[in-house]
Formats: C-alpha cells, structure tokens, sequence
C-alpha cells in the first residue's frame, strides 16, 4: 500500500485530477477542524464556568446562613430567631447537594475541600444542640462556627481557582476576597454581640478583633488590586456611608475598651468592671447594613461572572457555528468546481475505459470460445481531435488486431483438437478390433497359461481403450461407448473395475440396488476406472481397493474406494483436489497428469462431486464419489439377482454381501499363480456379469 502511494506515476488519472483539488482542500479542512474543535472545547469550558458559577451561587447562602446562625449563638442560642435560621441553612445545604451532584469535571481540589466542608456542616446538629441547651460557652461557639466558614470560604477560594478564562478568574477571585470581607465583618459582629451579652469583652475576643480588622484591610487592599475600576467604584460606593462610618467608631470603642479579664498595675483588686458603652440594636444595625452593602457587592459580581460566562460561551459557540458553516460553503464550493472541471475530462476516459473493459470480458472472450467473429468492429464512442480522441482511433486498431488473432488461434485450436479426436478415434477403432478377436481367442484357448496371458492382453487393451477415450475427453468430444438403459450401480462398479489392468486386487462390497441413467453410465465408469487405477498403482501389489456404495437420505447415492497405498501429504491432497475441480486447466499439466483431469471433467458434466481424503484407517487414499439423486432412481430388486464381491472368479450369495460392513472383514486379495480352474471361473463370470449386462443396456 505505503509503495502504490509513493509510485504517484502510476495512479490513475481520476486519483491524479483528485489529488490536486484534495491536497488543498484536506488542508483547509484540517486547519479548519482543528480551529473548530478550539471552538468547541472553549465552548466546552465555558460551560464548565458556568458550572462553577451556579455552585457558588448556591454555596453563598449557605455561607450566609452558617454566619448568621454564628451571630445569634453569640447573641444566645435558645432563641426562635435562632431555630428558623437552622432550619433556612438546612435548605441552603440541600440546594447545595444538588448543585454539587449536577456539577461533573470538579477538579481534586474542589472535591477535597468539598468533602472537607462536608464533614464541618455534618457537626452542626450536635453544635446547635450544644448551642441551645448552654452546654458550650459563647466564644467555643463562635470559635467552631468559624471553623465551619472557613471550610466554606476554602471551597469557594478552590470554585475560584477553576476559572480558565483570564477575565473570569479575576472576578472570581475578587468575589472570594469579597466573601473574606464580609466573614471579617460578620466575625466581628458575633464577638462583640458576645462580649455585648456578658458586659465586657475578655482579653482574647479583642485581640482577635484587631486580628480581623487587620484582616479587612488586608483583604480590602486585595480586592482593589484586583479588580476593575467599575468593579472597584462599585464597592467603594456600597461600602461607604453612615453606618460603615458608625460600624467603625463602634468598633474602635469596642477595642480600646479594658478587657474583663485584665487587672490594672498597682491595684490590689480589681475595680469593678464597667459596661461596654455599646448599644446592642445600634450594633447590629450597623453590622447588618455594613454586610448588607458587601452582599449587594458579591451579587453585583457574581452576576457579571454568570453574564460573562454566558456571553464567552455563546460567542464561541457562534464562532465554532459560524467556521463550521465557512468550512461546509468552501467544501461545496471547491467540489462543485472540480467536479464541473473533472467531468468533461473524464467522460471521454470512462467512455474509452468502459469500452476497453466490455471488448476484455465480454467480445474477445466470445470470439476466443466461439472461434467466429466479424472483423470488422465497432468503435469505441470518443468522437474527439484531442488527446483522448486519438487514444480512442489507437484502441480500435489494437481491438481489430487482436479479434484477427483471436479468430486465427482459435482455428488452430480447433484444428488440434480434431487431430486429437481423429487420431483417438482411428486408434479407438483398432483397439476394438483388438478386443474383438482377443475375445474369439478366449473363447477357443484351453491352454490355463495361455488364457491368463490372454486376459492380461485383453486388459492391456482396455487400457489402451480408456486411454483414447480419455484424450476425447480432454479435448471436448464424447467418448463413443453410450447406453440407452439405465444399468445397475452394481454393474457400472465391477465395469470400473474390470477396465484396469490389476482387476484381481479390487473389491466390490455390498451397493444400494439402484440404476445409473444410461447416458450416466458410461461416464461413471471412466471415472471410477480412473480413480480405481490410481488407488492400484500406488499401492503395495499385495493389498485390496476396496470400492463400495450407500444410498444417503436424500436418495444420492455415496461411492467409496480406499486403497491402502503411501497416501499423500496433506498439501499434495489439497492440490490433487484442486485439479479435480479445475476443468480448464493448462494443457500441458493436463497431459501430465490425464487421470484427475479426465475425472473432473466427467464430473463437472453431470454434476457429480468427486473429492479425496486420507484412509480412515493406516495409510492410503479415500476417494468419495457423490451422484446427484435424479441420476440413481431406486430400482426393484429381483429374487435372484447376484453380487460380486470380487473379481477373482468367486461369486457369493447377496445376503452374505450385504451382511458386511463397508470395507470391514475383508480377506486380502491371493497373489498367487491362478489354477486353471480360476481362469476359467473368472471367464464365466466376466462373460455372465459385464458382456451380459452391457450388451443388454447399449
């Protein structure tokens, strides 16, 4: 394959006219594909984004919802107020569930935070009861809430980090730090609810509040230098005013305040303690309006980041559209114009390769298996001055050509083929002489001697009679011996069997009574004598050829010879089969090998099979013959009709015959000299048996 696409010499010229026009138009497919799949898979992420987008829309509700339950737990646990936001962050939980379930492709980071945050909301059962029943203090509560936001900000910051796109990424990042604020807010918010609740803030829950007011500028400071200056003018405008004003100086109050837990220097005893100069409604609403403006700030970003996921996704899904379309209109195009270019180019060529094919398969074989023709011929239909024209005038003369040689080879064929048939008739002609006055010698020898040499000429002439009949096979004419009556299967068998010269080594076992169509037997004999000669010639001299026959249930009818020769190999088995079914086969290897050819010819002319099988026992060949049903009418059998179970001159009874299995209990055929007595036994049954029986169907 790879050496007929290296050789593009010699591709056809459709392939050649092709591969101009595909060269460039695979290559504007392939750029074009590959810039589509871009398309598609950018597509691709951005739906991912978008993903990732609904998910942090549902975990900010559940990020709110923790905070507020951490605020009213500092404020105190056992209130109404308190059980309805549990019972609103178990939904925003349930939201989230199913957000996460939806959202497939999570990167290792978010599955491993998620699971971590997991874990965190899976102990707030057990801390709202602890809550509620004042078995945890307030800052142990506040302490574990915030652990809970944290796991949920740590999902949030991963959610962040998933963002491909440049743009998207920063906004996602700045909506985290903004969430960080607000937590710092809310965290503030709960401690100073605590400390509001007892009077006074303990030494801790101040030093943790310089910690997030450090924190929020921090994370403000990240925020600013992150973001756009639209985004960045939006926060300052929703976290500014009054109240963010009021939540600081409240928050400085709170700071500077003396701690509950601390004890001046120099004083014995601790004075006592004063109250935080804190309104707690004051504080909660500035607290609430502070978070309230940092929400309207994380909404406004979340929405740009949806509505940029959405417009980024859609632009390139009309990109990817809108090239695919490109592409589709340059193909059409590119094969419109080489198709309107090719066609006139190619309509002569197919025309010329149309007529060149039907003169190759169809007129100059006719004229070679006919031998007639006319030599004058027709034209091929390319009626142009070009190039193809030309070509065209060239194949009419080279088809002129080759029909007068076609019609010459022929004739000499033919010529041969009656030198052969003539030749074998003439011979044909004498050998029955032959056998003629070999049967009047027969007849009046007395002399045991001299008639075994008699037989073994008279078979030696048989042979030579098969031989000529063989050569009018192979050339196509037919063998002159005919029957006009159906013959016993029987009879056709031992006529096999008595056409070859080592006839004493062949056994006919039990036959199915059944006739062979007169015109059938003939040929069925030539071809049993041959494969019966061939099973004879390549076995010892002293072993049997058994041949017998069954009927099979579908009333053909099944003949077997076995020799118990060298065999073959399973190759020289294949090819012997090959020539069995090769009828036209060279003629020089059809002489060398007559018999396989001359039996596949007979077969394949009344459409018997004939095929070869190793011995079913030891070496040797087995040779199955089987005759179609419409050739083998079952025939009634008559009360005295005999079987031969040899011929050696023994006759048996049919019973015995038929009591016998195939080609089991069989006595090895005598190698011996024949008595007298023998020699004239087998007369009388040669007479009886095959004279008989074939004088009375010609």
């Amino acid at each position: 394959m790879i050496q007929k696409i290296v050789d593009w010499r010699n591709w056809r010229l459709p392939v050649k006219l092709a591969a101009v026009l595909v060269v460039p138009v695979t290559i504007a497919i392939g750029a074009g594909v590959l810039q589509i799949q871009g398309y598609v898979e950018r597509a691709d992420s951005y739906a991912a984004m978008q993903r990732l987008v609904k998910l942090r829309s549902a975990l900010l509700p559940v990020l709110n919802g923790v905070q507020a339950e951490r605020w009213l737990a500092a404020e105190g646990g056992a209130s109404p107020a308190y059980t309805g936001q549990t019972a609103k962050t178990e939904v925003a939980r349930t939201a989230l569930r199913q957000s996460v379930d939806r959202a497939d492709g999570l990167g290792e980071v978010v599955t491993t935070r998620l699971v971590e945050a997991g874990k965190r909301l899976d102990g707030l059962p057990a801390l709202r009861e602890q809550v509620r029943t004042g078995e945890v203090d307030r800052p142990s509560a506040i302490g574990d809430y915030s652990e809970v936001v944290d796991a949920l900000l740590d999902v949030d910051e991963a959610l962040g980090s998933e963002f491909g796109d440049a743009g998207l990424s920063r906004t996602a990042v700045a909506l985290h730090e903004v969430a960080n604020v607000q937590e710092q807010v809310r965290h503030q918010q709960a401690i100073v609810l605590a400390g509001l609740a007892r009077g006074q803030l303990l030494g801790a829950e101040i030093r943790t509040l310089y910690e997030t007011n450090v924190r929020l500028k921090y994370t403000s400071g990240k925020f600013a230098a992150l973001v756009t200056p639209a985004q960045l003018d939006m926060y300052w405008k929703r976290f500014n005013g009054p109240d963010i004003e009021t939540h600081k100086k409240l928050l400085e109050t709170a700071l500077t305040h003396p701690a509950l837990d601390e004890k001046p220097a120099g004083l014995a005893k601790p004075p006592k303690p004063e109250a935080l100069p804190i309104s707690p409604e004051e504080w909660k609403r500035v607290c609430a309006s502070t978070a309230a403006s940092l929400d309207e700030v994380a909404q406004g970003l979340l929405g740009e980041l949806r509505t940029a996921a959405d417009k980024l996704r859609n632009e390139t899904s009309d990109q990817a559209g809108g090239a695919s379309v490109i592409l589709f209109a340059s193909l059409i195009v590119a094969i419109t114009v080489g198709f309107i270019i090719g066609r006139t180019l190619l309509r002569s060529l197919n025309t010329l390769r149309r007529a060149a094919l039907n003169v190759a398969w169809n007129q100059l074989p006719k004229v070679v298996s006919t031998g007639r023709a006319e030599t004058e011929i027709e034209p091929v239909p390319v009626h142009t001055t070009e190039e193809l024209g030309e070509l065209a005038r060239a194949f009419d003369a080279v088809h002129q050509q080759a029909v007068r040689a076609a019609i010459e080879q022929a004739g000499l064929r033919a010529n041969m083929r009656n030198i052969f048939v003539n030749l074998s008739r003439r011979s044909q002609s004498l050998v029955e002489r032959q056998l003629k006055l070999m049967e009047e010698l027969e007849k009046f020898e007395e002399d045991p001697e001299q008639l075994a040499n008699l037989f073994k000429l008279d078979h030696l002439a048989t042979r030579m009679r098969r031989n000529n009949e063989n050569l009018m096979v192979l050339s196509g004419s037919d063998a002159t011996r005919r029957f006009t009556r159906s013959v016993p299967l029987a009879d056709v068998l031992r006529a096999g069997a008595q056409e070859i010269e080592q006839y004493q080594r062949v056994v006919v076992l039990a036959t199915p009574s059944v006739d062979v169509l007169g015109y059938v037997a003939g040929d069925l004999v030539r071809l049993i004598a041959e494969l019966l000669d061939n099973g004879a010639a390549f076995s010892p001299p002293h072993t049997q050829v058994m041949i017998g026959a069954r009927a099979a249930a579908d009333g053909s009818v099944q003949v077997e010879i076995i020799d118990s020769g060298i065999g073959m190999s399973p190759d020289d088995l294949v090819a012997a089969n090959d020539r069995l079914a090769a009828h036209d086969g060279a003629e020089v290897q059809v002489f060398r090998e007559m018999g396989l050819f001359v039996v596949g010819r007979l077969a394949a002319r009344h459409r018997v099979s004939v095929r070869l099988h190793h011995a079913p026992h030891g070496t040797g060949v087995r040779a199955v013959v089987d005759v179609p049903a419409e050739l083998v009418p079952v025939r009634e059998q008559g009360p005295e009709e005999e079987t031969w179970s040899s011929f050696r001159g023994q006759a048996v009874d049919d019973g015995a015959v038929r009591g016998m299995s195939w080609f089991e209990n069989s006595a090895p055929a005598t190698t011996g000299r024949q008595t007298p007595e023998q020699a004239r036994g087998f007369l009388v049954n040669y007479q009886r048996g095959v004279q008989q029986g074939f004088q009375e169907s010609r």
